[in-house]
């Protein structure tokens, strides 16, 4: 099982009901191994099937090369007999809930020891290999809540034999992007659950590529306030900010790579039950690390801005400065020296004090 496990980054806040599951019900056929559709409102001879633990807020998706691609009810699937075209997908929204991630692992045929850690979170990246479950990642997507404020959250990815399974608090992004480019039926069915692991993990990825682009906007902004800032705008608070937000994003990406790292490692070529992963992941992450480094150099641009700004403000009142000491400076020497405390015969007269201010005025214009 690959276990990915890390958080991600979303700057929308799509509709929590966008995951919840439908109203169709599935259970085993008799002979050909697929999961037929029946209404959820009717019930078998027996009443239905047995409830293990009340699963709410789990979404399962069945993709069949060979059918049609639909939601199905977990509680209802007999998950043994899916075949080698068939695809089961689950999506479980809550951590916390021990009951729930119980009642998954039982028909999942999954170790509750493994579901278990997926209670908390860890706040980094990981990869992990087990034996019933070959592939188990923790990925890390930002997103950024009402405030706003960038926060990390934690998805957590479990592949076994044609079932992948996802765990995670709240809405994700990159999960519901995947959905949403889910059209009409697909062939998903006839991949590897680490074929499908690895476009989930991909598209975590393309997150941090679409925030990377809504910062460079952001500095793009910053760019112009700092070339048309006014006193009252505190174009400096905003850079440290913005580059809080970029470190923040590299610290949650960079251990990606270590976790990714292990997927083009030769032991994973020999997981047949599971396949292997997509090797081009690294690639692609690198390339997201690149585009947030790149982030730096554009606010160390947008910094030199800023100063260049205000160096200039600054020698624009320098200017004016010594343009007021030239001229006043010739009259300021007359009166001090009309100042001084010496009894001379020119005091004597008034009309010599209009006679000064005037040569101080003849001095100035000079």
């Amino acid at each position: 099982m690959l276990d990915a496990r890390g958080p991600e980054i979303d700057v929308d806040q799509p509709d929590a009901d966008a995951l919840q599951a439908g109203g169709v019900r599935a259970r085993l056929g008799s002979g050909d191994g697929r999961l037929p559709i029946r209404d959820g409102s009717r019930r078998g001879d027996r009443g239905g099937p047995a409830r293990l633990h009340q699963l709410s807020s789990v979404t399962a998706r069945l993709f069949d090369a060979d059918g049609h691609d639909r939601q199905v009810d977990l509680e209802a699937a007999d998950v043994a007999k899916l075949g080698d075209r068939q695809l089961l997908w689950v999506d479980v929204d809550g951590r916390d809930d021990d009951a729930k991630l119980a009642g998954v692992a039982e028909r999942l045929g999954l170790p509750e020891a493994e579901l278990r850690r997926f209670s908390t979170e860890v706040g980094r990246a990981q990869l992990a290999r087990t034996g019933s479950s070959p592939h188990d990642a923790r990925a890390l997507e930002p997103h950024e809540d009402e405030s706003p404020r960038l926060v990390r959250r934690e998805i957590d990815l479990v592949a076994t034999r044609n079932v992948v399974l996802t765990v995670h608090d709240g809405p994700v992004l990159a999960l519901q992007r995947f959905i949403d480019s889910l059209d009409g039926e697909t062939r998903l069915g006839a991949l590897d659950a680490a074929d499908l692991l690895s476009s989930l993990v991909d598209e975590v990825i393309v997150g941090y590529f679409q925030l990377a682009e809504m910062i460079e906007r952001d500095i793009d902004d910053l760019d112009r306030r700092a070339l048309h800032a006014r006193h009252a705008d505190d174009v400096l608070g905003a850079i440290v900010s913005v580059r809080r937000r970029i470190g923040l994003i590299r610290r949650t990406l960079a251990p990606h790579r270590e976790a990714l790292a292990t997927l083009s490692r030769p032991e994973m070529r020999v997981e047949e039950t599971v396949g292997q992963p997509w090797p081009g992941l690294l690639d692609r992450l690198e390339g997201a690390i690149a585009a947030i480094d790149g982030l730096r150099d554009s606010l160390l641009g947008t910094y030199d801005i800023h100063m260049g700004r205000v160096s200039q403000r600054a020698n624009d009142v320098m200017k004016i400065l010594t343009l007021l000491s030239a001229v006043l400076l010739p009259a300021v020497v007359l009166a001090g020296i009309m100042g001084m405390n010496f009894a001379t015969p020119f005091f004597d007269d008034t009309t010599n004090f209009y006679f000064v201010v005037i040569s101080m005025g003849v001095l100035a214009g000079a």
